[in-house]
């Protein structure tokens, strides 16, 4: 049974430890584990036994305590040996103040000389044999010391029927229990067995005291689980007792061993503990020297009135049968116990039992044994009437009439009466009243328990059919059901079993189990053949949702337009209505006039603007007589003609002017970084409007600006006039827009072309994106932008061409700010109207291919061409350039415009790229583009799930997180990364995505995950799961519906660096973190196909858990890069420092330990030190720290930049852990940056053969001696420092890293 002893502190938290609180608690907790562990039930096992209040006792194993208490309060002292924490937490907070308890953990513990009256062992563990648990308590026994085990059976019949048995919990036979005693020398052996098994037992039976046919009514309540009971048990019971083979099926034993010890007086127990506490007793059979007597007594201190009320009722019924005995009591003075004497022989139910034959219900029989029994009462009777007693036992019930008698023993039933002498003597009278009470029901009584105990040896079809034997009828019956239901209430409290009715499952018979096969065999009939027309419809309904799907694509974005649209004609609707309803005379002249002058000087002709300097030069006149005067305002005025009010405001534009011959020279290249084409052929508003831009846009890149000019006929052809500094690169012939760029690319002096449509504007940062990303990159041949239309929405994220040679614009008319849209990729092409090649490598394939003359596919086609050159073509979404689309060359692909040479020259390139095209992704006409909108086919893509975007310049275990991503990229993986907080989180994201890496965030990912993992999980490879909580959310969910290989990284074991810190506090509640940690990291690493811990530490530990965990020891950093020059002067260099960020609770304990107790030594010898704390969210304690004077200076959290100027200059760097677990980065760290380190041994725990490059140390004497020393000696600090690169690149290089985990991502 799992482990729930937290919960039981929370429990204890929320209703107390006290005995009411923990009843209160099981009231309301329905949990099996809650009920074994707070029910009071649970003393029935040992409350029998006698005890001196002088006995020591060693109780092993005490689980939560339910025993514990008993004992303490019975005993002279209790050694509890416990090996869980929790469990003594427990055990502790429940039993203070019930007698003297000492808890300890290990056998070993105990002294030698120790030795005990009573050792209890009663949850043996079935991890090792039960003789060798005996035998190793044994030797602390007294000489005349008892052992007390118990232990379930093997062979208990309800085990053997189909009940559940703890698998953790030790069982065996009989013979080997017998023989386990008495091979550790413990010949004297009392065998009880607890009924109905040793757990919750309501009746002790002993080998001297064994049942009778009859008692055992079982199958018994299940209190774990709904059970099956594949036997009647009940009557195999019976027959088993008839055999005396009771013994060897028992649920389970119980035993009293010891070498020399007086037996038990007691020889049988029963226990009414749901009752009310002052109706709660117990029963035994005593045997004391040769004789038996039978004890009840209270089990409550309230119960104490019941007990004595016994002598009253003997006299009551004296009086009342003179034909029968009574059992006279003899209560003790304290009134807490009552005996009597045992009788022999065989009850009344026995004998009536007998008479059943064939079937038949003993009906003369049991009429004549109630007519003596009841009919003397009766004839002395009077008429029945309600009184106030009565109703507060039985309820308020109909008028029923009958007679009632001057007392009634409702314990009269028929097992209650014993044949001795030839007489019948009461042996139970606890229910005697005074008041009236039916007559008719007390045979009701006595008649419906002896149905319950017998009716599955009598052939009735039912209790009223039993009843109307006695001329009971249904009426009555049901009345007297209920006063019995209101008299249990009256005893229990809810009329039931008390708390236990709210543990009960169900027991499930044989005859039940086969009932519901047919009704299951039914049901899978049917299922099958509604999955069988569910399949038909779903068919039907996948067609019809592409269907729709295409169409609700079409008209979403008509609806769009349609809306937009409608909104401006209802605007405009609106204010027209207005103005004709509330305009002057004098407007609406005016308007009239303005209708007739539009239609003499139409707007955007050479007329209205003539028209418009007219009217401004009367206006304006000085402004405007400015304009006509000088140059500058007539060339303004000339090109407000020529192109249009953007000169107006912009005027003449500049270009600066990049010397050089273009070519690479000494100092780096010689000449504009860019050649930027803009191809045009009239349009020149479009065209100043693209040239503005670049001037406004592009301030980090030198460049160049040609102007291939087609024969444009308007003022393209003059463009010298508005805009200087361009190179003017015009044809004498129209040559189209391919020859067009092909003949202006032979005038680029850039290192790099970008060739740039006309009809376009560009955004910050739009060129110094593409440039530092080939500058970084020699594989790059095209880097091409992010196209959008101007209304926001997308036009183009990389294009796609499939085997069939049709092309996407991937994420046309789409939201451009998607995650999908926004990481560098590799893609099939780029439009031509924004990319960016190597002028070199532009020569070397010779340009655009002319077959494609005059234009379109030209772009597609170059981009096949630089891949078999064998460069890639990338994707720059930084670099974001606004399309008008349309504006150069039109729309229609089938009119005589230079747009139907789109579908002309598809032909052609489907012709000359054949080959290639067969290795495309295939168009099924519904094809899901997950992989061909990067180029990823056949490459394997790992998913990596972190709780958020890495910061790796804040913590250690995003810093491996990002190390890992970019081995993964260099070692050709495609990386998706998912942050279990969905945001965007700035700079880490847009790094990531510079990266090549796509990062799944937003509203639409943290709703649609699942449905991403479903329709993408067959093209994943691999799932690289971080740390256990986040791992935990998604390993499930990824191996029940995907085939993706599993890899776990724990970053490291979080159980045992809480586990360690328990060990520093002593607080229960860390415990309790560090448990659920365990078991949470465990399961994590037995569904993941391999785990992966920094250090062969964590996996020992791992190993020593359970060996068959396929987990192994990987570097927690992986560096493909090392420090060349490092500050080797530590004469100059100065200060103590700290790095590691404080939301991790080791690192705020190693700050504040060093600074209490050790930097004060150091400051005595070195008084002018100063120790820095670098580290992100410092806590209010640790920020306190920081004193005038006191030569502690935190820092906080600071950037990359200045982390690595104060590793540069601080002389030494110091790592005082005293507890954590897994590789510290910030260890490694240091080494890679070339710091003298001081660390613990948990600082340094894990890393390979680190004691070559850092000192270790754990006391804070030694640790401010080793620093001050270190500190001291400048030589020292230099060969450190030489070491720490060496031992980087022999142990965290990237290569050797890659040949650990090559092999899972195979």
């Amino acid at each position: 049974m799992s482990d729930i002893s937290y919960e039981i502190l929370d429990l204890m938290k929320e209703y107390g430890e006290s005995r009411q609180g923990l009843d209160e608690a099981l009231a309301q907790d329905h949990r099996p584990q809650v009920l074994y562990a707070l029910a009071e039930g649970r003393e029935n096992l040992l409350e029998w036994l006698e005890f001196s209040g002088e006995d020591q006792v060693l109780e092993m194993g005490s689980g939560y305590g339910a025993l514990t208490g008993l004992l303490a309060e019975r005993c002279g002292q209790v050694t509890v040996l416990e090996k869980l924490d929790e469990n003594c937490e427990v055990n502790r907070r429940r039993n203070q103040g019930r007698g003297v308890i000492r808890f300890l953990n290990e056998l070993s513990q105990l002294k030698p000389e120790e030795k005990f009256q009573w050792i209890f062992l009663l949850r043996p563990s079935a991890e090792r044999s039960l003789k060798e648990q005996i035998g190793q308590l044994v030797p602390f026994l007294t000489e005349d010391g008892r052992l007390v085990v118990a232990c379930a059976n093997s062979l208990g019949l309800p085990y053997l029927s189909g009940a559940p048995r703890q698998e953790d919990e030790a069982a065996c036979t009989l013979g080997q229990f017998r023989q386990a005693l008495q091979g550790a020398g413990l010949e004297r052996i009392e065998l009880y067995y607890p009924v109905p098994d040793g757990q919750i037992p309501g009746t002790i039976y002993s080998q001297r005291y064994l049942p009778v046919q009859g008692d055992i009514p079982a199958p018994y309540a299940a209190y774990e689980e709904g059970r099956y009971a594949c036997l009647p048990e009940g009557r195999v019971y019976d027959q088993l007792i008839e055999e005396g083979d009771f013994e060897r099926f028992a649920a389970s034993f119980l035993a009293v061993a010891s070498r020399e010890g007086k037996a038990q007086s007691a020889v049988f127990a029963k226990y009414n503990r749901t009752r009310k506490p002052a109706f709660q007793i117990s029963t035994k059979i005593l045997e004391e020297d040769g004789k038996r007597r039978v004890e009840k007594s209270a089990l409550k201190p309230e119960g104490t009135a019941h007990i004595r009320s016994f002598q009253d009722k003997y006299e009551k019924l004296k009086a009342l049968n003179p034909q029968v005995e009574i059992l006279k009591p003899e209560i003790s003075e304290d009134g807490r116990r009552v005996r009597f004497d045992f009788l022999q022989g065989r009850t009344l139910e026995q004998k009536l039992a007998d008479e059943i034959q064939d079937g038949k219900a003993p009906v003369e029989a049991l009429k004549k044994a109630l007519d003596f029994l009841l009919g003397p009462g009766e004839e002395q009777g009077a008429p029945f009437q309600v009184t106030p007693a009565f109703t507060e036992v039985f309820g308020n019930i109909p008028d029923i009439g009958g007679i009632s008698g001057p007392a009634t023993n409702l314990d009269g039933l028929f097992e209650n009466w014993m044949e001795t002498e030839g007489k019948l003597c009461a042996i139970d009278y606890e229910w005697v009243f005074d008041f009236p009470i039916p007559a008719g029901f007390v045979r009701y009584r006595l008649l419906y328990y002896f149905y319950n105990r017998y009716q599955g040896r009598m052939d009735c079809s039912g209790l009223p059919e039993f009843l109307k034997n006695f001329g009971i009828s249904q009426e009555h019956a049901a009345v007297y059901a209920g006063m019995e239901e209101s008299f249990q209430a009256y005893v229990h409290g809810d009329g039931n079993q008390g708390y236990l009715a709210n543990y009960s499952h169900p027991v499930i018979t044989l005859e039940e189990l086969k009932g519901r096969d047919k009704e299951l065999a039914r049901a899978k009939d049917r299922i099958l053949q509604l999955q069988a027309e569910v399949e038909e419809k779903n068919l039907q309904i996948r067609k019809e949702q592409e269907v729709q799907r295409l169409t609700n694509n079409h008209v979403t974005n008509l609806e769009v337009m349609i809306k937009d649209l409608r909104h401006e004609i209802d605007e405009l609707g609106k204010l027209a209505t207005y103005l004709n309803g509330h305009e002057a005379l004098v407007f609406k002249a005016r308007r009239k006039l303005g209708v007739q002058v539009n239609k003499a000087f139409p707007k955007g002709t050479r007329k209205r603007k003539l028209l418009n300097y007219g009217i401004n030069t009367i206006k304006h006149p000085v402004r405007y007589g400015k304009l006509y005067a000088t140059a500058e305002g007539r060339n303004r005025i000339e090109g407000d003609f020529q192109i249009g009010d953007a000169y107006m405001q912009y005027g003449r534009l500049s270009f600066p002017q990049v010397p050089g011959e273009g070519k690479e020279g000494a100092d780096g290249w010689e000449g504009p970084m860019v050649s930027i084409i803009i191809p045009c052929y009239n349009q020149v508003g479009y065209t100043y409007a693209c040239l503005q831009s670049i001037l406004e846009y592009t301030k980090d890149v030198s460049y160049e600006v040609i102007i291939a000019d087609d024969v444009s006929t308007d003022a393209t052809a003059h463009l010298d006039r508005y805009v200087d500094g361009l190179v003017i690169c015009r044809n004498s012939t129209n040559q189209g827009f391919l020859k067009n760029c092909n003949n202006a690319a032979k005038k680029a002096r850039g290192k790099y072309i970008f060739f740039l449509n006309n009809d376009t504007k560009v955004t910050e940062g739009w060129l110094s994106s593409l440039v530092s990303m080939m500058e970084a990159d020699p594989t790059i041949g095209i880097a091409g932008s992010k196209l959008v239309y101007p209304d926001g929405r997308l036009q183009e994220a990389g294009g796609i061409i499939w085997s069939d040679a049709s092309g996407w614009n991937y994420g046309r008319l789409d939201d451009p700010e998607k995650p999908e849209y926004n990481y560098v990729k590799e893609v099939d092409y780029i439009s031509g109207a924004a990319i960016l090649i190597p002028r070199a490598l532009w020569r070397q394939i010779g340009g655009f291919d002319e077959r494609f003359a005059p234009a379109y596919y030209e772009d597609t086609d170059l981009a096949f061409e630089v891949r078999k050159a064998g460069y890639r073509v990338v994707y720059q979404p930084h670099s974001k350039v606004i399309h008008f689309e349309g504006i150069s060359n039109g729309t229609d692909v089938n009119g005589t415009g230079l747009k139907r040479y789109q579908v002309e020259n598809a032909g052609k390139f489907k012709e000359k790229w054949a080959k290639e095209l067969k290795s495309q992704c295939v168009n099924d006409g519904n094809p899901n583009p997950f992989r061909a909108r990067e180029r990823s086919q056949g490459k394997p893509i790992i998913l990596v799930v972190d709780h958020y975007v890495p910061t790796f310049d804040k913590d250690a275990g995003s810093k491996a997180t990002y190390l890992y991503m970019k081995m993964f990229l260099k070692k050709g993986f495609v990386v998706k990364f998912l942050g279990d907080n969905f945001l965007h989180e700035e700079p880490y994201t847009t790094t990531l995505e510079q990266m090549g890496i796509e990062v799944l965030y937003g509203d639409w990912y943290a709703a649609g995950i699942w449905d991403w993992l479903k329709k993408n999980g067959n093209e994943i490879s691999f799932a690289y799961l971080n740390r256990p909580h986040i791992a935990t959310k998604y390993v499930d969910f990824i191996k029940d519906y995907t085939k993706i290989k599993v890899i776990y990284f724990g970053h490291d074991l979080h159980f045992l660096r809480l586990s360690r810190e328990y060990e520093l506090d002593g607080n229960i509640e860390t415990k309790r973190e560090a448990d659920y940690w365990k078991s949470m990291e465990l399961t994590m690493m037995y569904k993941a196909d391999m785990s992966y811990y920094p250090s062969y530490v964590e996996i020992d530990v791992i190993h020593s858990i359970d060996a068959s965990i396929r987990a192994k020891a990987i570097s927690l950093y992986v560096y493909d890069t090392f420090k060349e020059k490092l500050n080797e002067d530590f004469e100059k260099r100065e200060g103590l420092l700290f790095v590691g960020g404080f939301a991790h609770p080791p690192n705020a304990d190693a700050v504040l330990w060093f600074a209490r107790e050790i930097f004060p030594a150091i400051r005595k010898e070195l008084p002018d030190v100063k120790f820095y704390v670098v580290g992100s969210k410092v806590t209010d304690e640790i920020q306190a720290l920081e004193q005038p004077d006191n030569g502690i200076v935190i820092k906080g959290f600071v950037s990359d930049e200045e982390l690595e100027r104060l590793y540069a200059s601080c002389r030494v760097v110091v790592v005082p852990l005293r507890y954590g677990a897994g590789v510290k980065g910030k260890v490694l760290e240091a080494l890679y940056n070339g710091a003298p380190v001081i660390t613990t041994s948990i600082g340094a725990e894990g890393i390979p053969f680190v004691d070559q490059a850092l000192k270790i140390e754990d006391t804070a004497e030694g640790f401010a001696c080793q620093t001050t020393g270190l500190y001291q000696n400048p030589e020292l600090c230099r060969q450190m420092q030489r070491s720490t690169q060496d031992y980087m690149k022999k142990h965290f290089s990237l290569d050797g890293a890659w040949d650990i985990i090559k092999d899972d991502f195979t």
